[in-house]
Formats: C-alpha cells, sequence, structure tokens
C-alpha cells in the first residue's frame, strides 16, 4: 500500500468513525418510572380529594411581604447550603469538560537536543517537532461517558435548585416560627401579669377570711408556671432568630426580627394531578439524571470491550548532520501511524466492570423509585394535614370567641355587682390559654402550607427556580 493510500484508508476510518461516534439515547422518563415502580401505579388524582387544577410553582396560598421576600433573596445568595451546591455544580462541569476533552485530538510539542560520538545513535539528534494522537470514537464509548457527565451536570443542577427550594422553605418557616414566638412571649407576659394579679386578690382575701392559704399557695404555683412558660417562649424566639441568621449566612445573635402576626388569609390552591410533580420536582428530577448517568456508564463499559482504534502522526526538524547521513530524509520530516487493539484476554477486567456499573444502574433505579414514591407520600401527608388543620384552627378560631364573649359577660356581671375581678382575670386566663392554642395551630397550619408547596414542587418566589 502506497503512503497516499495509506494516508486514504486512515481519512476513510476516522470519517467512519466521526460518523458512527455517538451514545445511545437514555429510556424515556415514563419509560424508566414504570420500570422503577414496578405494579405500583400512581393514582389519577390525590387520594384526599383535593382539587386538581393546574398548580401554580408561585402561588404558595398566603402572602409574603416584601420585607420576607427580600431575606429569602438574600439567603439564596449567602446560605452555605446553596454556595456548597454551587461548587459540586462546578465540580460536575469541570468533569464534562475533561471528559469530553477527550473525544479531540491531544496535540503537543516536544523537542531535543544531544550530542553522540556515534553518528547514528538518535540520542545525539537535535530537533522539534509537533505531534498529535488521537482515539476515534468508533463505538460512541467516548461519547457515552461524555453523556454520563452530562447527565451528572444536570443533576447537581437540580440539586442546587432542590437546595435552593429547601432553603426558601424555611426562611419562611422560620419567619412563621420567629412570629409565632413572639406572640406566645406576649401572652406568657399577659399571663403573668393575670396571676400576680389574682395573688394580689387571694392574698386580700386571706387577710379577712375569704380565701385560705392553701388559695394562695394554688395561685403561686400558677405564678411559677406562668414565669416558666415565659422564660420557655423567650427561649424558643432566640433559637427561632438564630436559626434564620444561620439561613442567611449571618452570624446568630438573635437579632433578626420577623412581623408580630401571621400572613392572611389562607387560600385553596390547585394540587395538579400525582403524576405532574414527578415531572416537577428538582429532587426526583435529579434522581432521574443520575439514573441516565448510570445508563451512559453501562454502555461505556460495554463499548470498552470492543476493539479501540488510535491514530499518531506529526511533524517536525531536525538538525541538518541527520539529514546528512540519510539521503532519504528532508526537512520538515513527518509522519502517520494508525494502531487497532482488540481485547482478548484481560483478566476479567472488563466484563466486572461492566457488570459492577449495571448494578450500580440498579440500585439508581430503586433511588428513583424511592425518590418518586417518597415526593408523592410528602403531597399526600401535607395535602390531608392542611384539611385537618383548616377545621381544627376553625375550630380554636370559634373557642377563641366563645371565651372572648365569657370575658365580656363576666365583665357585666362585676359592672353590676354579681362577680369579682379574680373570677375575671381568670376569664382572661383561660382566654389567653386558648389564644395560644390557637397561634400554635395556625403557624402549624402555615408551616404545613410552607410544607405542601414544597412537596408539589414550588418555587415561592421566582429567584428560586434559577
Amino acid at each position: 500500500m502506497t503512503m497516499s493510500n495509506y494516508r486514504g484508508f486512515i481519512v476513510s476510518i476516522v470519517a467512519s468513525g466521526l460518523l458512527v461516534a455517538c451514545a445511545s439515547p437514555p429510556p424515556r422518563q415514563s419509560d424508566v418510572l414504570s420500570l422503577a415502580l414496578g405494579k405500583t401505579d400512581v393514582l389519577p388524582q390525590w387520594s384526599s380529594g383535593f382539587s386538581a387544577g393546574k398548580f401554580d410553582e408561585l402561588t404558595l396560598g398566603f402572602p409574603l411581604d416584601a420585607e420576607l421576600k427580600k431575606l429569602i433573596q438574600d439567603a439564596l445568595v449567602n446560605n452555605l447550603d446553596v454556595r456548597i451546591a454551587r461548587t459540586r455544580v462546578d465540580q460536575a462541569r469541570g468533569v464534562l469538560s475533561a471528559v469530553s476533552g477527550t473525544r479531540l485530538p491531544n496535540v503537543g510539542i516536544g523537542g531535543q537536543v544531544g550530542t553522540s560520538t556515534i553518528p547514528t545513535a538518535t540520542s545525539g539528534i537535535s530537533g522539534a517537532g509537533l505531534v498529535a494522537n488521537w482515539e476515534i470514537d468508533v463505538w460512541g464509548r467516548i461519547a457515552s461517558a461524555s453523556g454520563a457527565s452530562q447527565s451528572r451536570v444536570e443533576a447537581s443542577e437540580l440539586d442546587r435548585v432542590y437546595v435552593q427550594q429547601v432553603v426558601a422553605a424555611n426562611v419562611i418557616k422560620s419567619w412563621i416560627a420567629i412570629s409565632e414566638a413572639k406572640q406566645q412571649v406576649a401572652l406568657s407576659e399577659s399571663l403573668l401579669d393575670y396571676a400576680n394579679k389574682q395573688n394580689q386578690y387571694l392574698v386580700q382575701g386571706e387577710r379577712v377570711g375569704r380565701n385560705s392559704a392553701q388559695d394562695v399557695s394554688i395561685n403561686a404555683a400558677s405564678i411559677d408556671l406562668y414565669q416558666n412558660q415565659l422564660i420557655t417562649n423567650q427561649y424558643q424566639l432566640n433559637q427561632a432568630k438564630r436559626a434564620m441568621e444561620i439561613l442567611l449566612g449571618r452570624y446568630p445573635a438573635a437579632q433578626i426580627d420577623a412581623s408580630n402576626t401571621f400572613p392572611n388569609p389562607i387560600t385553596e390552591i390547585p394540587a395538579g394531578i400525582p403524576s405532574e410533580i414527578i415531572a416537577r420536582r428538582p429532587d426526583v428530577l435529579a434522581t432521574q439524571e443520575r439514573y441516565n448517568a448510570a445508563f451512559y456508564d453501562v454502555e461505556e463499559a460495554k463499548k470498552a470491550r470492543l476493539p479501540s482504534l488510535k491514530i499518531t502522526g506529526g511533524v517536525g526538524y531536525i538538525q541538518d548532520s541527520a539529514i546528512t547521513l540519510s539521503s532519504g530524509i528532508s526537512n520538515p520530516i513527518s509522519s502517520l501511524t494508525g494502531s487497532i487493539f482488540v481485547p482478548l484476554f484481560m483478566g476479567g477486567q472488563l466484563k466486572a466492570n461492566q457488570d459492577i456499573k449495571t448494578a450500580k444502574q440498579e440500585e439508581v433505579l430503586g433511588q428513583y423509585a424511592k425518590a418518586s414514591l417518597n415526593a408523592l407520600s410528602e403531597v399526600e401527608a401535607t395535602l390531608d394535614n392542611d384539611l385537618k388543620l383548616k377545621n381544627r384552627q376553625s375550630a380554636l378560631a370559634s373557642q377563641t370567641n366563645h371565651m372572648a364573649k365569657s370575658v365580656e359577660y363576666e365583665q357585666q356581671k362585676y359592672r353590676v355587682g354579681k362577680s369579682d375581678q379574680f373570677q375575671v382575670l381568670q376569664q382572661e386566663i383561660m382566654l389567653a390559654n386558648t389564644k395560644s392554642n390557637l397561634i400554635k395551630i395556625s403557624a402549624d397550619r402555615l408551616r404545613n402550607r410552607v410544607d405542601l408547596h414544597q412537596s408539589l414542587g414550588g418555587h415561592f418566589i421566582e429567584d428560586v427556580a434559577r
């Protein structure tokens, strides 16, 4: 074969390699989900009977004030978990660049300088040259490796979005916790004040024989109870503030503040249908991308068992003395070499690697099934809890209204001489305790609504989805 024919043969191999060097696409999401869930069917509607209208990823069901939105934006910039997620995206992109680079020729410049008393010794030849080598991706092995890296980049991006959703949700829930604790502190202070006033009346009653020492002692125990509640609520308030500050990447000095009241009203939101969240939630989609990466890993392992083709070429200049010794050499010198390697016996390494990758693919498939079912379970649980908390909140609000009327009735009785100030204070204490329960349930419902929105794949504000 002449040199021109040989080069033509090499070029034809390269051209054919470029035409076929592509990775097989992974299965569709619906096919992977069916394979992962097996005989488990996804219901067409939520079992709780919640509205199946179109879900709005930015509609939480209660308003967020401007200050809270600003805190969420600050957290997306400064939160440490978000920063870590961003670095993982950068790492995945770096790996993709490194793997993708193997699909291109490697080109380098080399040279040597030497002297030798033996004219024919190559170690004595001085010169420089440009050398290139290229593994032609005939079967798509490198393309599969690149596909795996690309899927891992997508997974890391989705992980970042999910972390941002979690952080945004936690900022809102911390805001609610601060507001709840502030209201509970105010109520504890009122309860302590009521109990102290009752103590004054009891002490006066003991002097005139209307009340016993036991009555005073029991009331003193109530004062201690309310004092302990106040300290506990103050501690919880500071803890909620510190939790918020950590989310914002700030020093936990318990100096941040929130509203004294809860956002209102809470409106119903459509939850869509179960199958939609699997295609919307970033944590589930990230697992899907990891399955795609595992698929490409198996493809790469399979193709590693096939023959590989490499081409090496170069052009260079050598010293004139070497040219003088051989009449068949002239500057510039060049070479082009093609090589093929067919793995026949590798001690079972290639087969074992394929088995490992296949087992890993099955593991990731199980993780995808688990993530999908967990997502569905979270939505079902929060939908069910939303209805129950709504009914409990309604019942406690009604109880609070009745207790407020009872206080009014007791005050009317006091004004006409049918009751005393001690009984009015007792009614105030009962009302305050009812309000405390209502505050807790109201906060629980708001937190559950945040969890519901997050479990449905909501973003809270537009910046979270970026």
